[in-house]
């Protein structure tokens, strides 16, 4: 049986080669694959032909609700919530396979579904109580309830553990004051995942988690922001001005929010990683036509060795992206202890792949890449966040080198 405490990247940089984490390299029940299949074949014929309503929100800078309401009866905010309260239950491979197709059509609505479940309602899956899930998951598997991630701040980002947003303990509830930023959902969101300060002002670490619905009174939220990209998703500031936080709403331990915060971003990133594959994947696609279709000098621009290395470099990506997004979903779908470090290489590694096929891609299209009829500079536009949000790169990167030489020196 595998022991499920391996890390193989930790194991890895200590010189052992832990193969039974990779082999049999994992691959869906026939069930959940059945389903996902026809998942899938909806997703494509809901977005397929919306390509001139896709690009009018975007420059809009707003989905309208009448097709939030279809991918609410669609099921796509149900795809992590257990069957028998509505949903799909899928794990996270499923999940990850259902987003990578929603993101070959639009990044914008791949985020709002995704948002919604990595981690908007990832807290309550992880750690909610029987009564957290039995009140909540119904009206989240159906769209009634869409989710949204409340941990930035304007002076805490990567260093989450400065927020300023505070909840003071009172008998039966919590008093929560402060604001966050770039919410995304904000604008269309019931139920938020809040981390607020519980401790003193110098215990950094003593942060709690809390489920914050907009009936409560006190909360309200900004006004759509203006961004490079995914800009039809609704993302928003968010306030909470003497709000009372009902005490059976923490999720999670009392001061135990930081850990809660990076479980979520941990489980949820092969909702991104597989967001990131889906746009790659079309971008392949659309650079492997045009090159066919464009000549010059006489011929198929296709036909020249630069344009050939550059969709060669994209498909070389693609392909080394999806694997490990599979894997880190496998490794979250069989409960391992600690799949962290593979978590944040494979963040890093599919969000900086797509960044470079986009932009290669741009550049095979030539000067028609950078008209807004053709999707390429929207999808360059759209791409660049991944980055940035769910753990800048940078951070992360530290994090792979830190554990690697903590794990080392302490052995």
């Amino acid at each position: 049986m595998t022991d499920k405490s391996i890390s193989f990247i930790r194991s890895l940089c200590a010189g052992e080669i832990e193969q039974s984490v990779l082999f049999p390299y994992p691959k869906m029940a026939v069930e959940e694959r059945e389903t996902v299949t026809d998942v899938v074949a909806a997703i494509d014929s809901l977005l397929e032909d919306r390509g001139d309503d896709l690009r009018s929100w975007d420059e809009a800078g707003e989905m309208p609700p009448e097709f939030i309401q279809e991918l609410s009866d669609f099921g796509l905010f149900g795809l992590i919530v257990p069957e028998d309260h509505g949903g799909m239950g899928f794990g996270n491979m499923a999940y990850s396979r259902t987003l990578q197709q929603i993101a070959r059509h639009d990044a914008s609505v791949a985020v709002t579904i995704g948002a919604h479940s990595s981690i908007g309602m990832r807290g309550l899956k992880l750690f909610g109580t029987d009564e957290q899930k039995t009140k909540y998951y119904d009206r989240l598997a159906t769209g009634e309830m869409i989710a949204a991630f409340c941990l930035t701040e304007p002076e805490a980002g990567s260093d989450a553990a400065s927020i300023r947003t505070t909840a003071v303990e009172h008998e039966d509830h919590f008093l929560l004051n402060g604001s966050k930023i770039w919410v995304t959902n904000g604008g269309i969101a019931d139920f938020f995942t809040v981390f607020a300060k519980t401790g003193e002002a110098e215990e950094r670490s003593h942060l709690s988690a809390f489920i914050v619905t907009t009936d409560l009174p006190g909360v309200s939220v900004g006004p759509h922001e203006e961004k490079m990209g995914l800009r039809a998703n609704a993302t928003t500031s968010a306030y909470f001005n003497n709000v009372k936080v009902p005490r059976e709403n923490l999720l999670g331990p009392l001061n135990g929010g930081f850990k809660v915060a990076m479980n979520i971003l941990n489980s949820g990133r092969s909702g991104l990683g597989g967001g990131c594959v889906g746009a790659m994947k079309r971008l392949i696609a659309l650079s492997a036509h045009h090159a066919t279709e464009r000549e010059q000098f006489g011929r198929p621009i296709g036909s020249f060795g630069l344009i050939k290395q550059k969709v060669g470099h994209m498909a070389v990506d693609c392909y080394a992206a999806e694997s490990a997004v599979a894997l880190v979903a496998s490794l979250s779908d069989q409960e391992y202890d600690d799949y962290s470090v593979e978590a944040a290489i494979t963040k890093i590694f599919a969000s900086e792949a797509l960044w470079r096929t986009a932009d290669e891609a741009l550049q095979t299209a030539g000067g028609g890449g950078y008209m807004r009829e053709n999707p390429y500079e929207r999808i360059v536009r759209d791409s660049r966040i991944n980055r940035i949000f769910e753990g800048a790169n940078e951070v992360l990167r530290l994090f792979v080198a830190l554990t690697a030489l903590n794990d080392v020196g302490s052995v």
